[in-house]
Protein backbone atom coordinates (compact mmCIF):
# COMPACT_ATOMS: atom_id res chain seq x y z
CA UNK A 1 0.00 0.00 0.00
CA UNK A 2 1.42 3.52 -0.99
CA UNK A 3 2.49 5.58 2.05
CA UNK A 4 0.36 7.94 1.27
CA UNK A 5 -2.67 6.13 1.28
CA UNK A 6 -1.29 4.72 4.89
CA UNK A 7 -0.98 7.93 6.20
CA UNK A 8 -4.30 9.44 5.38
CA UNK A 9 -6.30 6.42 6.95
CA UNK A 10 -3.97 6.11 9.85
CA UNK A 11 -5.23 9.70 10.28
CA UNK A 12 -8.23 9.76 10.32
CA UNK A 13 -8.62 6.47 12.15
CA UNK A 14 -6.24 8.69 15.32
CA UNK A 15 -8.50 11.61 14.69
CA UNK A 16 -12.25 9.55 15.00
CA UNK A 17 -14.21 9.20 18.16
CA UNK A 18 -17.25 6.78 16.66
CA UNK A 19 -16.13 4.55 14.01
CA UNK A 20 -18.53 2.00 12.26
CA UNK A 21 -18.35 -1.37 10.06
CA UNK A 22 -21.37 -2.12 8.08
CA UNK A 23 -20.70 -5.52 6.20
CA UNK A 24 -22.96 -6.13 3.34
CA UNK A 25 -26.23 -8.64 3.30
CA UNK A 26 -24.68 -10.12 0.67
CA UNK A 27 -22.00 -11.48 2.35
CA UNK A 28 -21.19 -14.83 3.77
CA UNK A 29 -19.49 -16.56 6.36
CA UNK A 30 -15.63 -15.03 4.99
CA UNK A 31 -17.86 -11.40 5.19
CA UNK A 32 -18.64 -11.76 8.42
CA UNK A 33 -15.50 -13.21 9.60
CA UNK A 34 -13.25 -10.12 8.07
CA UNK A 35 -15.67 -7.61 9.51
CA UNK A 36 -15.34 -8.64 13.10
CA UNK A 37 -11.90 -9.02 12.84
CA UNK A 38 -11.72 -5.59 12.01
CA UNK A 39 -14.08 -4.64 15.04
CA UNK A 40 -11.94 -6.43 17.37
CA UNK A 41 -8.76 -5.15 16.14
CA UNK A 42 -10.12 -1.43 16.51
CA UNK A 43 -11.29 -2.26 19.62
CA UNK A 44 -7.12 -2.54 21.00
CA UNK A 45 -6.85 0.67 19.19
CA UNK A 46 -9.71 2.05 22.48
CA UNK A 47 -11.90 3.38 19.95
CA UNK A 48 -15.45 3.34 19.92
CA UNK A 49 -16.57 0.89 17.88
CA UNK A 50 -20.19 -0.39 16.00
CA UNK A 51 -20.57 -3.03 13.60
CA UNK A 52 -23.75 -3.45 11.32
CA UNK A 53 -24.30 -7.04 9.77
CA UNK A 54 -26.12 -9.64 8.88
CA UNK A 55 -27.44 -11.74 11.99
CA UNK A 56 -25.27 -14.56 12.10
CA UNK A 57 -26.27 -18.51 11.73
CA UNK A 58 -26.08 -20.90 15.08
CA UNK A 59 -23.20 -22.54 13.40
CA UNK A 60 -21.21 -18.89 12.49
CA UNK A 61 -21.97 -17.49 15.78
CA UNK A 62 -19.84 -20.50 17.44
CA UNK A 63 -17.24 -20.20 15.27
CA UNK A 64 -16.15 -16.82 15.16
CA UNK A 65 -14.96 -14.63 17.70
CA UNK A 66 -17.25 -11.00 18.27
CA UNK A 67 -20.73 -12.26 17.04
CA UNK A 68 -22.48 -11.03 19.89
CA UNK A 69 -20.90 -7.37 19.41
CA UNK A 70 -23.72 -7.43 16.26
CA UNK A 71 -26.10 -4.19 15.97
CA UNK A 72 -24.88 -3.18 19.42
CA UNK A 73 -24.30 0.70 19.50
CA UNK A 74 -20.99 1.42 21.49
CA UNK A 75 -19.39 4.03 23.14
CA UNK A 76 -20.54 7.58 23.27
CA UNK A 77 -24.70 7.75 22.65
CA UNK A 78 -27.04 10.69 22.45
CA UNK A 79 -30.01 11.04 24.36
CA UNK A 80 -33.69 11.44 22.61
CA UNK A 81 -36.29 13.23 24.38
CA UNK A 82 -39.29 11.72 23.72
CA UNK A 83 -43.24 13.04 23.72
CA UNK A 84 -46.25 10.66 23.32
CA UNK A 85 -48.94 12.01 21.42
CA UNK A 86 -46.70 15.08 20.13
CA UNK A 87 -48.51 16.20 17.33
CA UNK A 88 -51.81 16.60 18.92
CA UNK A 89 -50.50 18.17 22.20
CA UNK A 90 -47.18 19.92 21.55
CA UNK A 91 -46.90 23.63 20.63
CA UNK A 92 -43.32 24.35 20.56
CA UNK A 93 -39.97 23.57 22.50
CA UNK A 94 -37.47 25.77 24.09
CA UNK A 95 -34.72 25.23 27.00
CA UNK A 96 -32.68 27.42 28.76
CA UNK A 97 -29.64 26.70 31.02
CA UNK A 98 -30.26 27.21 34.80
CA UNK A 99 -26.63 26.97 36.50
CA UNK A 100 -25.34 24.08 35.14
CA UNK A 101 -28.40 22.41 34.37
CA UNK A 102 -30.38 23.01 30.81
CA UNK A 103 -33.92 22.98 30.93
CA UNK A 104 -36.04 21.73 28.06
CA UNK A 105 -39.26 23.44 28.28
CA UNK A 106 -42.48 21.52 26.35
CA UNK A 107 -45.52 24.10 25.60
CA UNK A 108 -48.83 22.32 24.80
CA UNK A 109 -50.66 23.54 22.19
CA UNK A 110 -53.61 25.88 23.06
CA UNK A 111 -56.89 24.59 24.48
CA UNK A 112 -55.07 21.01 24.82
CA UNK A 113 -54.64 19.36 28.67
CA UNK A 114 -50.80 19.75 29.97
CA UNK A 115 -48.28 17.57 29.22
CA UNK A 116 -48.07 14.57 31.72
CA UNK A 117 -44.05 13.15 33.28
CA UNK A 118 -45.86 9.67 31.75
CA UNK A 119 -45.84 10.86 28.40
CA UNK A 120 -42.29 11.80 28.39
CA UNK A 121 -39.33 9.32 28.42
CA UNK A 122 -35.81 9.21 27.30
CA UNK A 123 -34.15 6.88 24.48
CA UNK A 124 -30.31 7.20 23.34
CA UNK A 125 -29.45 7.01 19.99
CA UNK A 126 -25.74 5.90 18.79
CA UNK A 127 -23.57 8.74 17.57
CA UNK A 128 -22.59 9.40 13.88
CA UNK A 129 -19.64 7.96 12.51
CA UNK A 130 -16.19 9.60 11.96
CA UNK A 131 -15.41 6.80 9.63
CA UNK A 132 -17.35 4.38 7.90
CA UNK A 133 -15.93 0.67 6.50
CA UNK A 134 -17.87 -0.78 3.98
CA UNK A 135 -16.72 -4.58 3.22
CA UNK A 136 -18.24 -5.87 -0.23
CA UNK A 137 -20.74 -2.72 -0.40
CA UNK A 138 -21.16 -1.91 -3.99
CA UNK A 139 -22.78 0.89 -3.82
CA UNK A 140 -23.99 3.88 -1.72
CA UNK A 141 -27.81 2.79 -2.25
CA UNK A 142 -27.12 -0.52 -0.97
CA UNK A 143 -24.83 1.41 2.00
CA UNK A 144 -27.76 3.10 3.39
CA UNK A 145 -30.22 0.58 3.22
CA UNK A 146 -28.17 -1.19 5.61
CA UNK A 147 -28.75 1.44 8.34
CA UNK A 148 -31.92 1.69 10.43
CA UNK A 149 -33.81 5.32 10.77
CA UNK A 150 -31.63 6.00 14.26
CA UNK A 151 -28.24 5.79 11.67
CA UNK A 152 -27.77 7.78 9.07
CA UNK A 153 -24.79 8.57 7.07
CA UNK A 154 -23.14 11.87 8.19
CA UNK A 155 -22.12 13.82 5.19
CA UNK A 156 -18.59 14.75 7.03
CA UNK A 157 -18.35 10.53 7.16
CA UNK A 158 -15.03 9.69 6.14
CA UNK A 159 -15.83 6.35 4.10
CA UNK A 160 -13.40 3.43 3.25
CA UNK A 161 -14.40 0.45 0.88
CA UNK A 162 -13.09 -2.81 1.19
CA UNK A 163 -13.72 -5.56 -0.88
CA UNK A 164 -12.40 -8.21 -3.49
CA UNK A 165 -14.92 -7.21 -6.22
CA UNK A 166 -15.19 -3.88 -7.95
CA UNK A 167 -17.87 -1.49 -6.54
CA UNK A 168 -20.44 -0.40 -9.21
CA UNK A 169 -20.38 2.87 -7.84
CA UNK A 170 -17.66 4.99 -6.80
CA UNK A 171 -18.84 5.92 -2.95
CA UNK A 172 -16.07 5.99 -0.76
CA UNK A 173 -13.24 8.51 -0.27
CA UNK A 174 -10.69 5.31 -0.45
CA UNK A 175 -11.14 1.99 -1.98
CA UNK A 176 -9.54 -0.81 -0.94
CA UNK A 177 -9.82 -3.82 -3.58
CA UNK A 178 -8.12 -6.75 -4.66
CA UNK A 179 -9.94 -8.65 -7.32
CA UNK A 180 -7.32 -11.30 -7.42
CA UNK A 181 -8.03 -12.14 -4.09
CA UNK A 182 -10.43 -15.15 -2.73
CA UNK A 183 -12.60 -13.42 -0.48
CA UNK A 184 -12.75 -10.51 1.57
CA UNK A 185 -10.89 -11.58 4.29
CA UNK A 186 -7.48 -12.01 2.38
CA UNK A 187 -8.27 -8.24 1.47
CA UNK A 188 -8.78 -7.28 5.32
CA UNK A 189 -5.86 -9.48 6.24
CA UNK A 190 -3.35 -7.92 3.86
CA UNK A 191 -4.75 -4.17 5.16
CA UNK A 192 -4.32 -4.55 8.45
CA UNK A 193 -0.44 -6.08 7.71
CA UNK A 194 0.07 -3.10 5.90
CA UNK A 195 -1.52 -0.76 8.52
CA UNK A 196 0.47 -1.95 11.33
CA UNK A 197 -3.27 -3.16 13.20
CA UNK A 198 -3.56 -4.99 16.06
CA UNK A 199 -3.62 -8.11 15.70
CA UNK A 200 -4.41 -11.53 18.20
CA UNK A 201 -4.89 -14.79 18.39
CA UNK A 202 -9.02 -14.11 17.95
CA UNK A 203 -8.36 -11.38 15.15
CA UNK A 204 -6.13 -14.18 12.90
CA UNK A 205 -8.86 -17.06 13.82
CA UNK A 206 -11.53 -14.99 12.53
CA UNK A 207 -9.70 -14.32 9.30
CA UNK A 208 -8.47 -17.46 8.86
CA UNK A 209 -11.76 -18.65 9.29
CA UNK A 210 -12.67 -16.55 6.49
CA UNK A 211 -10.16 -16.95 4.27
CA UNK A 212 -10.89 -21.28 4.84
CA UNK A 213 -14.13 -20.64 3.84
CA UNK A 214 -13.69 -17.93 0.78
CA UNK A 215 -11.56 -21.24 -0.66
CA UNK A 216 -13.36 -24.19 0.27
CA UNK A 217 -11.17 -24.89 2.60
CA UNK A 218 -7.89 -24.61 0.44
CA UNK A 219 -9.75 -26.16 -2.17
CA UNK A 220 -6.67 -26.35 -5.58
CA UNK A 221 -9.02 -24.47 -8.04
CA UNK A 222 -10.08 -21.62 -5.84
CA UNK A 223 -6.73 -21.00 -4.20
CA UNK A 224 -3.54 -18.88 -4.77
CA UNK A 225 -0.53 -18.67 -3.39
CA UNK A 226 -1.63 -15.19 -1.95
CA UNK A 227 -4.03 -16.97 0.09
CA UNK A 228 -1.48 -19.38 1.67
CA UNK A 229 0.64 -16.02 2.44
CA UNK A 230 -2.26 -14.46 4.53
CA UNK A 231 -2.93 -18.08 5.99
CA UNK A 232 0.52 -18.54 7.05
CA UNK A 233 0.66 -14.72 8.26
CA UNK A 234 -2.14 -15.65 10.26
CA UNK A 235 -0.90 -18.98 11.82
CA UNK A 236 1.97 -16.53 13.28
CA UNK A 237 -0.57 -14.75 15.46
CA UNK A 238 -1.97 -17.79 16.60
CA UNK A 239 -4.96 -18.84 14.27
CA UNK A 240 -4.61 -22.36 15.44
CA UNK A 241 -3.83 -22.21 19.16
CA UNK A 242 -7.31 -20.44 19.70
CA UNK A 243 -10.16 -22.23 21.48
CA UNK A 244 -12.39 -22.27 18.49
CA UNK A 245 -9.29 -23.86 16.66
CA UNK A 246 -9.56 -26.53 19.02
CA UNK A 247 -13.05 -27.21 19.00
CA UNK A 248 -13.48 -27.36 14.98
CA UNK A 249 -14.22 -30.92 13.54
CA UNK A 250 -12.32 -30.63 10.96
CA UNK A 251 -8.03 -30.14 11.43
CA UNK A 252 -6.88 -26.60 11.85
CA UNK A 253 -4.17 -27.37 10.35
CA UNK A 254 -1.58 -24.62 8.35
CA UNK A 255 -0.79 -24.63 4.89
CA UNK A 256 3.40 -24.81 5.76
CA UNK A 257 4.34 -22.58 2.74
CA UNK A 258 5.91 -19.71 3.55
CA UNK A 259 6.52 -16.65 0.95
CA UNK A 260 9.92 -18.00 0.57
CA UNK A 261 8.87 -21.47 -0.75
CA UNK A 262 6.90 -19.35 -3.12
CA UNK A 263 9.44 -17.45 -4.70
CA UNK A 264 11.77 -20.54 -4.94
CA UNK A 265 9.32 -23.15 -6.40
CA UNK A 266 6.71 -21.10 -8.41
CA UNK A 267 7.80 -20.71 -12.12
CA UNK A 268 5.19 -17.60 -11.94
CA UNK A 269 7.13 -13.98 -11.21
CA UNK A 270 6.23 -12.54 -8.09
CA UNK A 271 5.27 -9.31 -9.92
CA UNK A 272 1.76 -10.95 -11.57
CA UNK A 273 -1.27 -10.04 -10.47
CA UNK A 274 -2.10 -12.32 -7.88
CA UNK A 275 1.05 -11.17 -5.69
CA UNK A 276 0.55 -7.40 -5.51
CA UNK A 277 -1.24 -5.67 -2.94
CA UNK A 278 -4.71 -4.31 -3.37
CA UNK A 279 -5.56 -1.56 -5.36
CA UNK A 280 -6.00 1.76 -3.74
CA UNK A 281 -8.04 4.39 -4.94
CA UNK A 282 -8.64 7.68 -3.71
CA UNK A 283 -11.88 9.67 -4.20
CA UNK A 284 -13.29 13.00 -3.22
CA UNK A 285 -13.19 14.65 0.41
CA UNK A 286 -16.35 14.12 1.07
CA UNK A 287 -19.48 11.95 -0.42
CA UNK A 288 -23.12 13.62 0.00
CA UNK A 289 -24.97 12.41 -2.69
CA UNK A 290 -25.29 9.51 -5.65
CA UNK A 291 -22.08 9.97 -7.59
CA UNK A 292 -21.86 7.28 -10.22
CA UNK A 293 -17.98 5.97 -10.67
Amino acid sequence: MDQNYKDTILDNLTKAENILIVVSKTLGYDGLAAGLALYLSLIKLDKNVSIVAKAPTVGDAQSLYGVDKIGRAEGIRNPVVVIDNAVETVDKITYFLDKTKLKVVVHPLPGTQEITQDQISVEYTSAPANIIFAIGVDNLYDLRSEFTHEQEISPEAWILNISNLEPSQKFAQIDVVNTQAAGVSEVMARMLQDLALPVDEDIAYNLYSGVRASTNNFSPNLVSPISFEIASWLMKFGAGKTSLARRAKEPFLPPDISQDFFEKTTAVPKSTDWLKPPKIYKGSKSVSGENKG
